[in-house]
């Protein structure tokens, strides 16, 4: 038997009756809004979504907090001490420096539990494409998998996990430090609409503008058909508080590739960095 818990943060933003079903362990990061702190639950429970992104279209602006060395040693040693090992599945390491306080807590743990494993991967990735890797780890867990041969997987899906989204504001991206010096992610044309990716990088980079967000929600289905690696897993359609929008985007895709299409809003955090309106699908492909 497979006996290890998976743990990850809020950022993959899986729904709270996956993480239950997986048995995850889920390290929450915080966002700041109106001056007062909450924690990022996958439910929503001390900061609603909607509540959230209706604060956004309100002109608010949150900010957010990355996990916290302490918060992770509290979430891993009780695992630990019970005799299972981990599999840590972090958030982006380039986006933010959670995954390196989630490394510093999993090396000081080993030397107190010297025959104890945590093993790492930097999902390189942020939302629901961090949140896919988990659901690839959770899915071979529970086929078996040993836990040095699940990292080893994810691992090698990493080059795999394409995000291909756009925004409605990319003043959210821009304030956020998420997108690479080098992307022309700011600078569009009134009316022209972003195509946004996740780079090898694990940065935020432009990979083209369309005329219209009618057009961008099109060409998320053209390259997300195009690019599809395989059909294995599935795509999640994320959404911040456009769920019509998300629910037609998960019609196409599922009509184009055949593949089953999970709908999630996006929480807090992430949301945070998008903004209303952010829509997109992320899924295994043939490249990033």
């Amino acid at each position: 038997m497979a006996d290890y818990v998976i743990l990850t943060e809020s950022t993959c933003d899986l729904s709270p009756e996956m993480a239950d079903e997986f048995g995850l362990e889920v390290v929450r990061l915080h966002v700041l809004l109106d001056g007062k702190e909450y924690e990022h639950y996958l439910d929503g429970r001390e900061l609603s979504f909607k509540d959230f992104y209706d604060s956004m279209r309100n002109k608010k602006l949150p900010t957010t907090s990355q996990v916290n060395m302490d918060a992770f040693i509290k979430a891993m040693e009780p695992i630990l001490a019970s005799g299972k090992d981990i599999l840590y599945i972090g958030f982006s390491s380039p986006m933010s420096g959670t995954f390196n306080s989630g490394r510093l807590a999993a090396e000081e743990l080993l030397s107190k539990y010297p025959d104890r494993k945590v093993l790492i991967v930097d999902s390189m990735a942020a939302t629901l494409g961090e949140g896919l890797l988990v659901y690839i780890a959770a899915k071979n867990k529970e086929k078996g998998m040993s836990i040095e041969d699940n990292a080893a997987f994810c691992e090698s899906c990493v080059p795999h996990l394409a995000h291909t989204f756009t925004v409605d504001d990319l003043m959210h991206i821009a304030r956020g430090g998420r997108a690479s010096k080098g992307s022309a992610v700011l600078g569009s044309v009134l009316g022209i609409k972003p195509i946004l990716k996740v780079g090898d990088g694990g940065l935020i980079d432009s990979a083209m503008k369309v005329r219209s967000r009618k057009a961008s929600i099109k060409k998320i289905v053209e390259l997300t058909a195009e690019n599809l690696g395989s059909k294995e897993w599935p795509i999640f359609v994320g959404h911040g508080d456009c769920i019509e929008e998300a629910e037609e985007l998960a019609s196409m895709l599922r009509e184009a590739t055949g593949c089953e299409v999970i709908v999630d809003m996006l929480g807090v955090v992430c949301g945070c960095h998008g903004g209303p309106g952010l829509i997109g699908a992320f899924y295994y492909g043939k490249h990033r």
